[in-house]
């Protein structure tokens, strides 16, 4: 289980939560207040997005070993 967890730092949605705290914060830091919550709604749209996909991929994986036992 440890080695998952680790493992899941290095997908796209680990890397787009990195990706949007480190804009976000800079923008912020600059003094950018509605450029900043533009950019933390539309990168916290794309990850839900991908937790989404990547719980739906989980769950289809899960059915079919299932169906195979």
């Amino acid at each position: 289980m440890k080695r998952e967890k680790l493992l899941w730092f290095c997908t796209c949605t680990a890397l787009e939560v990195m990706t949007a705290a480190g804009v976000t914060a800079y923008l912020l830091y600059l003094g950018q207040t509605t450029i900043a919550l533009i950019s933390g709604v539309v990168f916290a749209k794309v990850i839900v997005f991908h937790f989404v996909i990547e719980i739906h991929e989980k769950l289809k994986q899960g059915k079919r070993l299932i169906l195979k036992s």
